[in-house]
């Protein structure tokens, strides 16, 4: 496959990425990476297990059946906690006890698989679930009580917080919304944007989103009541991750390839063929600046 117009225009500006490294991880789907602040790797996987990686990969902790079901996603607080969520339908709390992790709490959250949950303020926590809620959890002397409870008329995929603009954005089978996270008020609504996949709702930057979906991504804007834009995919997104210093944007999902797209005029710069052997899931940017992606193959791939 020949360069197209997009990538020949990049010329010297843009080094194309290459295949570095290759990780077994999991002998499952991998639906969530992500890293520590000391640099430290941390993936859930369809296989029951949490493994945490050094910066070089080789792995310091393996957790064998953390959960009673698909482990869906992770959210990091600090060095020494994080939480996970599950198909079982549950919360985990994990903290850092001699070097390794350990079971903390448990909260029994939804009625339905739980497909992300975020810390909030570094204490509470977001959820959301296809039984069409997204619940907050309250911090109290260690434990979780329910604050809040938003309904849906359909499953909600994602979710994000950008808790310096005081705004929550949920999304899913139901639309896109956009509330004030301190009175829950809705500040705007999208209700033809679905988002598809945990890892398909992203900041650009200060004003602007990306959601991926069926064949197609959408840009809007958070300041204003529009849609920036419309880009056609060949699949569906599932995985989206913004390289901010180098203005891109990885995009992967019901595929072996891995597209990148100009962060400046949306256009593909970069198409990875067969990068892995099974759906492409997201990607997460590592403290050297190399690129991990990983895969309902098991297999975390990292690019240079």
């Amino acid at each position: 496959m020949g360069e197209s117009e997009s990538e020949k225009s990049i010329g010297n500006s843009f080094n194309k990425y290459k295949l570095n490294l290759i990780v077994k991880a999991h002998k499952d789907w991998i639906n969530s990476i992500l890293i520590f602040p000391l640099g430290n790797i941390i993936s859930v996987s369809n296989d029951r297990t949490i493994k945490i990686f050094d910066i070089n990969f080789t792995i310091l902790q393996n957790i064998k059946n953390a959960h009673d079901n698909y482990i869906t996603d992770v959210d990091i607080k600090d060095e020494k906690n994080f939480i996970t969520c599950s198909w079982d339908q549950k919360i985990k709390i994990w903290f850092k006890n001699k070097n390794k992790f350990k079971l903390n709490y448990t909260i029994n959250a939804h009625k339905g698989w739980i497909n992300k949950v975020i810390y909030y303020s570094k204490k509470n926590l977001i959820s959301c679930s296809t039984d069409n809620t997204v619940k907050i959890w309250e911090e109290n002397n260690n434990n979780y009580q329910l604050k809040t409870t938003i309904n849906f008329f359909d499953w909600v995929s994602t979710i994000l917080l950008l808790e310096d603009k005081n705004i929550l954005i949920t999304c899913g089978y139901d639309g896109t919304k956009l509330w004030n996270i301190n009175n829950l008020e809705i500040i705007k609504s999208f209700n033809t944007i679905n988002c598809s996949y945990r890892n398909a709702l992203k900041k650009i930057d200060e004003d602007k989103i990306i959601i991926g979906g069926y064949k197609l991504l959408k840009i809007i804007s958070l300041l204003k009541k529009i849609e920036i834009k419309t880009i056609n995919i060949p699949f569906t997104c599932l995985g989206i991750e913004v390289i901010k210093e180098k203005e891109i944007i990885f995009i992967g999902g019901g595929s072996n390839d891995i597209l990148i797209y100009s962060n400046y005029n949306y256009e593909c710069i970069q198409i990875i063929k067969n990068a892995h052997n099974d759906n492409i899931d997201g990607f997460i940017e590592l403290k050297n600046g190399s690129i991990a992606s990983f895969s309902n193959d098991g297999k975390i791939k990292v690019w240079v």
